[in-house]
């Protein structure tokens, strides 16, 4: 059985918002490098993170509107379901092929898994009323987002089942954490004290606040070994959005061809990027590629 000890994570000096001073973003000219992907038979697919063998993980909406979870292994699709779930969303990925998401049991309550092994194992923040496990590194670090008894969005760091919680600073509404990499960096969002929405880098317990340059809300998603940045930026919470990646403080605008929006959810460490978009028609596609 999984132990659970919660602490508060400290910053060991006063954190002050960082604000990116940035080049102009560049675009992505839209070309034959990103390709779809969609399960056979879905309504909507949903690609959300790549490992370093090129496993792609996500989610399948099937045409009764439920959701199921699936890897992409070497052109074969292998659907992942949490037992007795009523709907199961993969969104994270390791290289020893650990997965992780998120569940809804029978009662309607969200929780967080790791699949392991060919075993699943349930994810709960403890006193949590929701929890959602975004991302797996090598190491087993896995990092979310959970709802305490305040009501409120936490980010939360589990190490083989201690947890600890993370709110970004001064004065943040809402705090996830959706990704890590292998050297104990994390990205995520946060709302800030006027509800806007920006992206957020924390390293060696340094936070940075990051915006696309001219956004409404920015999304920061994943973050690779090298540093690469990936997300969405939108000139509002309604969106469209378009996606990004950001190396070395330069903005790559990141858009599927003919879409009409486009999201980018995880980058491996060799750049290859996942997503999805919507076509002209409304329907929504994974994507890979570079």
């Amino acid at each position: 059985m999984r132990k659970y000890n919660t602490s508060l994570l400290l910053i060991t000096c006063l954190t002050v918002l960082v604000f990116l001073t940035l080049s102009a973003p560049k675009a992505l000219a839209e070309t034959n490098t990103l390709t779809t992907v969609d399960v056979p038979g879905a309504i909507e697919t949903d690609c959300n993170a790549i490992n370093r063998q090129g496993v792609i993980v996500g989610f399948y909406v099937d045409s009764s509107g439920v959701n199921h979870g699936f890897a992409l292994v070497n052109g074969a699709f292998k659907k992942l379901n949490v037992p007795g779930s009523t709907g199961t969303l993969a969104y994270g990925i390791n290289d020893s092929r650990q997965i992780v998401g998120w569940y809804t049991d029978a009662q309607g309550l969200t929780h967080g898994f790791l699949f392991s092994a060919g075993t699943f194992s349930k994810i709960d923040y403890p006193g949590s009323t929701f929890t959602n496990a975004w991302t797996i590194n090598n190491a087993g670090t896995i990092v979310g987002t959970y709802v305490g008894t305040d009501g409120v969005f936490h980010g939360f760091i589990d190490k083989a089942g201690t947890f600890t919680s993370y709110d970004a600073p001064n004065g943040s509404l809402l705090t996830e954490i959706l990704g890590d990499n292998n050297h104990e960096q994390m990205v995520g969002i946060f709302f800030d004290s006027s509800s806007v929405q920006h992206g957020f880098q924390l390293a060696n317990g340094r936070f940075r606040q990051i915006d696309y340059p001219g956004s409404g809300v920015t999304a920061s998603d994943r973050i690779n070994d090298t540093g690469e940045i990936v997300g969405l930026y939108g000139a509002s919470s309604s969106g469209p959005f378009s996606g990004y990646t950001r190396i070395g403080g330069a903005f790559t605008t990141v858009t599927y061809p003919g879409s009409t929006e486009t999201r980018v959810r995880g980058v491996n460490n060799a750049g290859v990027l996942v997503g999805r978009y919507t076509d002209s028609s409304g329907v929504i596609h994974g994507f890979t590629g570079q």
